[in-house]
């Protein structure tokens, strides 16, 4: 008889210990098990692959339960105070990853379980791996039998197509272009709702299912693909679930081929909610598939992101990551790229880059609470280069707390989660025999840090060079008072820094050069610095909705910015000071050298719709993306707004139930925001 979610809870929550375990690898696939045998199955009229089940996100509320202990050892460490006003934080991150989707899919579940089953024999000797082998082989096992009574569920729902394939996979690896999209899906909920390891991307569809579709008639793997992304988009995925298209092979050919061109198409007429695209762009990408695309965008498929493909290989190999696994990269989550066999935790650690100048301001304090969470200074300077020393010591400080608190929960990943299923498609976790997570098999256990409000400091940075240090308005001590009362009874010189200061985003060279030399700090103090999974730290440039959160934490800032209101945006200009148009943006953007920036920079880029409409505006947004490329750029997005539908989206939300735009790093629809929220979209378009 299936069990209610809760129970199975219940059964979770009481078996999560790993007793005198080395690690819970046992005690979790002990919990998958009963998972797999006694969850309650579904089959939504709509479906066409996959059933529903009840217990998604269990395994992973039961980690961040485990993990809340290792919160003493921050405030052991004196770090406490830091993450709480969102100086910094660092933690564990089992939230962005990817299978190798090359082994899932040509092998599918039964053929990963005779896989494990040929180690298993191969380690006879080593009580260790064996231990691993013996456990993931019963979990596989469960996974097959689920399948099974997944398959009888669905012939009584009357789901033949469904039920027959579910039934064949049960004892051979895909053979056709609906069993290896059915696999994908499959998998999908094995690993994201029963291990509860977060699975954040697709990979590279055309790829992927290319040998398949070219045994299939054309018009059925139309009707296949369109089922195929619309069921994807009703599994509610966190941030919405993305894939992938395009890319270059080991020798630098263009991997877009006829499926590139279908599932593009398909999605651009599915319109839906959940999910996120990723063009991958060489040199040779074809220009028709870049100008399809931007007819999506202008038609409000604004969940499109273009990757340079070149970039993202050589930020990788610069990271030590071999060449045909930096080729074989994949994007998790939003933007964030991982070479193949690794392991992606692309968020564990996050950085204020302006919290940095407001401790370097105040003497090391919290402007907010006046607590001491930078290193102490007398914050007098004499002249710039003083200040932006000062500035760069504590962002180099507060780098290394974020790195440090990632280590205290790295370290006992044993203790906080194991992955059974997401391990056995890793090559690298079978010849090691060992967990992802507790025994850290990934060829490349990197960790992440993401720095975050670039342009907000730089616009701070710059705005103090010249109005103390040049024009002589005020001093540094009456600015930094000025700053803590935030801007009280000074509003027309908080308007005029605001709306009149030179900001970056516009092509000047010295406010972009502030840029380039924080990113290049960054850089050097993250990259390459040794973790404790025997990996390396990567920089990442982007803020997502953290940003928000961390602005609400960061008191007024030197560029007009008032207390609470939050950082800029990833690695854009801030809002509304990009005043000479998309390209100069883009071009202050190519002076970050963002090789150095190999866990993910993106720039957003707002554009009224009466800008890119007809044969000019299309010619003019695939110029501006070539040329960004051509100049170094790693990744942008573009939201195509219309502010009269926005503000009449926001009077009368009924009349656009389906509105979308990109909130930050994925789609939301504009009815789910805030008002908040809605007159930042609008303010954004008005350009």
């Amino acid at each position: 008889m299936p069990l209610a979610r809760k129970e199975l809870l219940d059964y979770a929550e009481r078996h999560s210990s790993k007793e005198d375990a080395c690690d819970v690898l046992e005690a979790d696939c002990k919990i998958i098990i009963y998972l797999l045998d006694n969850c309650k199955i579904t089959v939504p009229e709509n479906n066409r692959f996959f059933v529903n089940v009840n217990c998604k996100g269990i395994l992973n509320q039961i980690a961040w339960k485990r993990a809340v202990i290792y919160d003493e050892e921050l405030k052991k460490n004196k770090l406490s105070d830091g993450c709480n006003a969102l100086a910094f934080t660092g933690t564990f991150d089992i939230s962005h990853t990817t299978a190798e989707w090359e082994r899932v899919i040509s092998l599918g579940v039964y053929g990963i379980r005779t896989e494990l089953k040929k180690y298993y024999e191969r380690y006879a000797t080593d009580d260790k791996k064996r231990r691993f082998f013996n456990n993931t082989i019963k979990v596989y096992d469960a996974a097959l039998k689920f399948m099974k009574r997944c398959a009888e569920v669905a012939l009584q729902n009357g789901k033949t197509e469904m039920a027959n394939a579910l039934l064949y996979l049960c004892k051979n690896s895909p053979s056709s272009f609906y069993e290896a999209l059915q696999t994908t899906i499959v998998y999908y909920v094995l690993q994201h709702m029963f291990e509860g390891t977060y699975l954040r991307t697709l990979g590279r569809l055309d790829k992927l299912y290319f040998p398949y579709y070219k045994n299939e008639n054309i018009d059925k793997s139309k009707s296949l693909i369109m089922d195929f992304i619309k069921e994807i988009d009703r599994l509610e995925a966190p941030s919405n679930i993305p894939f992938a298209i395009g890319g270059t092979d080991i020798n630098g050919n263009d991997l877009i081929n006829e499926l590139s061109y279908l599932f593009l198409d398909a999605y651009k007429l599915a319109h839906t909610n959940n999910t996120k695209l990723h063009i991958l762009c060489s040199d040779n990408t074809p220009s028709d598939i870049i100008e399809s695309a931007f007819n999506g965008i202008r038609s409000g498929n604004n969940s499109i992101v273009f990757l340079s493909d070149k970039k993202v290989i050589d930020s990788l190999k610069k990271l030590g990551i071999e060449h045909s696994d930096a080729t074989n990269y994949h994007v998790v989550g939003c933007y964030e790229c991982g070479g193949y066999n690794e392991l992606t935790c692309s968020c564990n650690a996050r950085v204020n880059i302006t919290k940095a100048l407001e401790l370097a301001l105040n003497g090391g304090k919290d402007m907010l609470t006046s607590k001491t969470i930078g290193l102490e200074t007398d914050s007098n300077f004499n002249n710039f280069s003083d200040l932006y020393a000062e500035f760069e010591r504590q962002l180099v400080y507060l780098c290394n707390c974020a790195m440090k608190c990632t280590d205290l929960f790295e370290k006992h990943y044993n203790s906080i989660h194991s992955a059974p299923i997401l391990s056995a498609t890793y090559t690298s976790s079978l010849e090691k025999g060992g967990d992802l997570y507790c025994d850290y098999s990934a060829k490349y256990c990197n960790s992440s840090v993401n720095a975050l409000g670039l342009a907000t400091a730089v616009d701070s940075l710059a705005a103090i060079k010249k109005a103390v240090f040049e024009d002589k308005l005020m001093t540094i001590k009456e600015l930094t008072e000025i700053l803590k009362s935030n801007w009280t009874d000074k509003e027309p010189m908080r308007l005029f820094i605001k709306n009149r200061y030179p900001k970056f985003g516009n092509g000047n060279k010295t406010i972009d050069h502030i840029a380039k030399s924080i990113v290049d700090k960054l850089s050097e103090t993250i990259n390459g610095k040794p973790n404790v999974k025997g990996g390396k730290y990567r920089l990442g440039l982007f803020s997502i909705d953290w940003r928000w959160d961390f602005g609400e934490k960061t008191a007024a800032s030197a560029d007009g910015r008032l207390s609470g209101e939050p950082l800029s945006q990833n690695t854009s200009a801030s809002f509304g000071a990009d005043k000479m148009g998309a390209t100069a943006h883009l071009m202050s953007l190519n002076t970050i050298d963002t090789v150095n920036t190999p866990n993910g920079a993106i720039v957003d880029i707002d554009l009224p719709l009466s800008a890119v409409q007809g044969k000019n505006g299309l010619k003019s947004l695939v110029s501006t993306l070539k040329t960004y490329f051509e100049f170094g750029g790693f990744a942008v997005h573009y939201n195509v707004l219309d502010t009269e539908i926005l503000k009449d989206a926001k009077r009368n939300p009924e009349k656009y139930p389906n509105l979308q735009v990109r909130l930050c790093g994925w789609n939301v629809l504009f009815s789910s925001l805030s008002d908040k929220e809605k007159e930042e979209f609008i303010a954004r378009s008005i350009k």
